[in-house]
């Protein structure tokens, strides 16, 4: 419910951090917990997970106009086997665009002519700090050399004209990967078009 000021406009002042402290820390994980102040007086608190400082990407892949890759890999949070696109790490100082070019290369064994940068997502903005960068690749070519995965990554080649199956049928659920890919199919069609006139 979105409370509403007297003029019947929503609140954009953010509320005060009236205290913060490290809650809980490991390897990866960094819970900061704040008591913030609101507007109105009321206080909450609450606790949200850190970014480390770290950066991620995730990227399309095409084969060509419709077909795009994506890996079936394992991940430890549901204990499965998923199908999502590559995405990783960027160094701290590297380039979005070419952490999608190593990952690319690491994870598909492909290179890329053109890597172009859309946008950067939030991931569960109400409790995590964590941004994601999407990339679309296009002019792909096998990569030499070999990946850095504990194991061989599948991946499979996809239609952009099945999306609607692909994602409703249980099969593809990363949601990350799904936002990316629809953003991607969005941005090729208008450069498509662009091309036409």
């Amino acid at each position: 419910m979105v409370r509403l000021l007297c003029n019947g406009t929503p609140m954009k002042q953010k509320p005060v951090v009236v205290e913060e402290r490290m809650a809980a820390q490991s390897r990866f994980f960094h819970v900061q917990e704040r008591l913030l102040r609101f507007r109105s007086g009321e206080e909450l608190r609450v606790e949200r997970l850190l970014d480390g400082g770290h950066r991620s990407v995730i990227t399309v892949a095409m084969l060509d106009d419709d077909r795009f890759i994506l890996i079936r890999e394992y991940a430890a949070g549901v204990h499965s086997f998923v199908l999502t696109l590559p995405m990783g790490g960027v160094e701290r100082d590297e380039r979005v665009e070419d952490a999608a070019r190593r990952e690319l290369a690491e994870e598909v064994g492909y290179t890329a002519q053109t890597v172009t940068y859309l946008q950067t997502l939030s991931l569960v903005p109400s409790h995590l700090q964590h941004t994601i960068s999407v990339c679309v690749a296009t002019g792909l070519t096998p990569a030499e050399g070999e990946g850095d995965e504990f194991e061989p990554i599948v991946s499979h080649s996809y239609s952009m004209s099945n999306l609607l199956e692909l994602t409703t049928g249980g099969k593809f659920t990363e949601a990350r990967s799904i936002a990316a890919v629809y953003m991607a199919r969005d941005w090729l069609k208008k450069g498509k078009l662009l091309d036409e006139r």
